[in-house]
């Protein structure tokens, strides 16, 4: 070990949407599945700096919040 942080995988999530959310779009959908895995997984990321990697251009608007939609805005805060 040469104390350089290396990259892995953790562990796999899945769950599948509600009836309710399947109406969602993509742009939400995909947000809602981001927050849903940060909340699953906050006891491994809780006080850690890290990354997402995403192919998914339209999660920006998460972080740049150029939207009204109620579910982003209230996504952006519990990201926060």
């Amino acid at each position: 070990m040469d104390g350089e942080p290396k990259e892995g995988v953790i562990c796999y999530i899945s769950r599948q949407l509600k009836d309710s959310e399947a109406r969602y779009g993509e742009t939400q959908t995909e947000c809602l599945f981001l927050v849903w895995a940060v909340e699953k997984l906050h006891f491994y990321l809780e006080g850690a700096v890290f990354e997402v990697y995403t192919d998914c251009t339209a999660l920006k608007s998460l972080l740049d919040m150029k939207t009204t939609n109620r579910h982003m805005w209230r996504w952006n805060i519990a990201m926060q």
